[in-house]
């Protein structure tokens, strides 16, 4: 039986100096802790989801600060020895044979020694590649936490493999940013322009919550502050200065 006693039990209210707290960090935290809190002779398999921007790699980066987790970000041009051999390196497995199941068999003897939660990003990929049989074997052969992140339409693709699909026994959906996160991540940055709770939430709902985007706008109106000699930024002091959404805006025909 796996030993989880050396991985610190956490508490979802703790805070984090090193992050801004935001939404989509407690439920990537409490996804991974639902599937570490199974009975161990049960599936311990989850999903985290959703669309681009949304924060999930960063959500990721707070669970492996906060749990110990290892993290293993996909690629698009893996096979599936390329995937084990950078799911060795990433559990610091030595690499002594080279066959893609003999690493399969290193990589679980490890984990049956070594136990420890596991988060797959980019699982897309992974899914795409028709690689989720070998992360069903490593799971069922050593019962560790398996957290995989992906895109919206993650969970309905995992769905074409039954045997795995029936292992998921959590799924939490990425949220798009709310307004206490929207001014988190302005007092997290620190930036040297005070900006205005109005225009914080402007930003917000004109970028729909996409935290990406929310971010790449805030460090705008700093620099622009900066640029004029403005200290305080408010809505009405922007204005109609642009606020970047991603959307395509066509011109209008002269």
């Amino acid at each position: 039986m796996n030993d989880y006693s050396t991985q610190p039990s956490l508490d979802l209210e703790d805070g984090d100096r090193g992050h801004a707290n935001l939404t989509n960090m407690s439920l990537c935290l409490q996804a991974l802790l639902e599937c570490r809190n199974s009975p161990i002779d049960t599936a311990r398999m989850g999903i985290f989801h959703g669309f681009s921007g949304y924060g999930k790699t960063y959500a990721a980066g707070f669970t492996v600060s906060r749990t110990g987790a290892v993290y293993l970000r996909a690629r698009r041009l893996w096979t599936e020895k390329t995937f084990l051999e950078a799911l060795a390196h990433e559990l610091g497995v030595p690499l002594r044979r080279r066959t893609a199941a003999d690493l399969l068999n290193q990589i679980i003897e490890h984990l049956k020694r070594q136990p420890v939660d596991l988060i797959i990003d980019e699982m897309d990929y992974l899914a795409d590649k028709g690689l989720v049989e070998t992360i069903r074997d490593i799971h069922d052969d050593t019962r560790i936490a398996v957290l995989m992140i992906g895109e919206e339409a993650l969970p309905a693709k995992l769905q074409r493999w039954e045997r795995f699909d029936n292992r998921i026994v959590t799924t939490f959906a990425a949220q798009p940013a709310t307004v206490d996160d929207a001014r988190k991540l302005r007092d997290h940055y620190r930036h040297r322009v005070d900006i205005a709770d109005d225009l914080v939430e402007l930003i917000r709902q004109r970028c729909k919550g996409v935290t990406r985007r929310i971010v790449g706008n805030l460090d705008e109106v700093s620099k622009t502050g900066r640029r004029d000699g403005v200290t305080v930024i408010d809505a009405k002091w922007w204005g109609n200065r642009p606020i970047r959404t991603g959307e395509f805006v066509t011109r209008k025909a002269v």
